[in-house]
């Protein structure tokens, strides 16, 4: 790119906020969210360069960007103040709103149930990291109590309940560590530390199963305060006293560093009514007799035209004729033909490629059947269209055998069968604060609607024999019910369908 003319004042000024000077390619840094977001809005209007209006800011005073030294802190307030009145006029006022996703923030949720991270993290355009049930013990006792619930005669059921589930889970710690060691001979060419590692993380693999969806966990979510607004209003919205308090807080947080582009973010009507209100009228008029339907996966609805979709769709890319006439030649193609295009097409990819975007044009709906813990991984997989039910008891729930050969399936089941009896009694008065008691083994029920594309990155990932059991089996049963239906298109999906071993 042609070298900007900048004085020597101008770059010492510039270099306090970009990369560098010389290359078309920067980033930005030491500059209030929002006015990075006022910065980025003026490229739709403005012929000149991003590093050229960061300095017209600065020396017009449009922002007052009050530029001290080197050695001391820029003071932004000025600046932020003008963005706000930015914001205001233009994003505000007058509906520009996809500038606000320039504007970005990092958000720490602790000490949040494990139901509020999920609820939290169902916000697809968004990044999260949260604290591993597979990788951590968790803290004994350490968990949500709903107020309502609490000074409700259901209240001391609902503490003793979590209560004994902690209980059994800390005892369990030890000797589940003993039984892995036993069980799983350390290999002669790993390390000590690397074997007591997978020691540890099988040990909590098999044990989270244990932890009541209230106990308290923590996660990291950055995103642009577009999607901060929608979640946050999602989370005012929720009839849950705890996912109310979220987002109040979320909001007050976030209007710290980001004050106008959340401003109006907040409880919406239409949310909280229409899930009351269908909640109440589909109970009412369907009273739910669940059939006995223990299948894990199964695809309810798919394209039955897939194959010759994605064949249609990759010769579109490649030409420059109309849809219809890519798909009047595939339906004249032999299957030999479109085999050929499938191999050029998918055959050279290696385990760290994924597939290009023609198999987005194919979609499969599966309804999964699986354990909360598990779907808290799967439910990660937020380029799915996802609707998914309650937490319940009546799917039961799931035991990995190593809880019985470790000698603990009397007492694995006595706490389940707790907490499905506190969970009923519940039930009765606080529906919704009942699946709170409900430990993580306990199944519950999920649809979704997936892309070819990302169910190769799916069953891939979590296929993998260094999964959880859990979710392995769903990937693998995943992909088993599409090479059903579909076996040419499964098969350039990487899957491992070997049953799970010590790795």
């Amino acid at each position: 790119m042609e070298a900007e003319n900048f004085s020597e004042q101008d770059k010492e000024l510039l270099l306090n906020h970009v990369t560098n000077l010389d290359s078309n390619i920067y980033c930005l840094f030491n500059l209030p969210p929002e006015v990075v977001a006022v910065l980025f809005a003026y490229v739709s209007r403005s012929n000149l360069t991003f590093r050229a209006n960061l300095l017209k800011l600065i020396k017009d005073e449009e922002l007052d960007m009050a530029l001290a030294s080197k050695s001391t802190a820029p003071d932004y307030s000025s600046a932020k103040e003008k963005a706000m009145k930015f914001h205001d006029k233009w994003v505000v006022g007058y509906g520009h709103s996809s500038v606000a996703e320039h504007a970005v923030a990092s958000i720490a949720l602790e000490d949040i149930s494990m139901m509020a991270s999920k609820f939290i993290a169902d916000n697809r355009l968004a990044s999260y990291t949260g604290k591993s049930s597979r990788y951590q013990i968790y803290d004994k006792n350490h968990y949500y109590k709903p107020k309502n619930l609490m000074n409700s005669k259901h209240g001391k059921m609902y503490e003793e309940t979590c209560n004994e589930l902690f209980s059994l889970y800390s005892k369990m710690e030890e000797p589940m560590k003993a039984f892995v060691r036993e069980n799983f001979e350390k290999p002669p060419e790993m390390t000590e530390k690397l074997y007591e590692s997978k020691v540890f993380a099988k040990t909590c693999d098999i044990i989270r199963y244990l932890l009541p969806a209230s106990t308290h966990t923590s996660k990291a979510m950055t995103c642009n305060a577009r999607v901060l607004e929608h979640a946050i209003s999602k989370l005012c919205s929720h009839e849950l006293h705890e996912y109310q308090e979220i987002g109040k807080k979320m909001k007050e947080e976030v209007q710290k560093i980001i004050p106008t582009l959340v401003k109006y973010a907040g409880e919406k009507p239409y949310f909280r009514e229409t899930n009351k209100e269908l909640n109440s009228f589909i109970k009412e008029r369907n009273p739910e007799k669940i059939k006995d339907q223990n299948k894990p996966v199964e695809i309810v609805h798919y394209d039955k035209e897939a194959e010759d979709k994605l064949v249609a769709a990759i010769l579109y890319r490649y030409t420059h004729a109309p849809y219809s006439q890519a798909w009047s030649k595939v339906k004249k193609m032999s299957e030999e033909e479109k085999n050929e295009i499938y191999d050029k097409y998918l055959n050279k990819m290696n385990k760290h490629d994924w597939p290009m975007r023609e198999l987005e044009h194919i979609y499969y709906t599966f309804d999964i059947l699986m354990d909360y813990g598990g779907w808290r991984d799967v439910q990660r997989h937020r380029m799915a269209t996802q609707t998914n039910q309650d937490i319940t008891v009546k799917h039961g729930y799931e035991m990995l055998p190593e809880i019985e050969q470790a000698g603990f399936k009397q007492d694995y089941e006595n706490a389940m069968n707790k907490a499905k009896e506190a969970f009923l009694e519940i039930e009765k008065e606080f529906p919704l604060e009942a699946q709170y008691v409900v430990p993580i083994a306990f199944k519950k029920r999920d649809l979704f609607t997936w892309n070819l594309r990302e169910l190769h990155h799916f069953i891939k990932l979590r296929s993998t024999k260094h999964g959880h059991a859990s979710y392995r089996k769903i990937a693998q049963e995943c992909w088993k019910e599409l090479n059903k239906i579909h076996p040419k298109l499964a098969g350039y999906i990487k899957v491992d369908l070997e049953e799970t071993g010590w790795h």
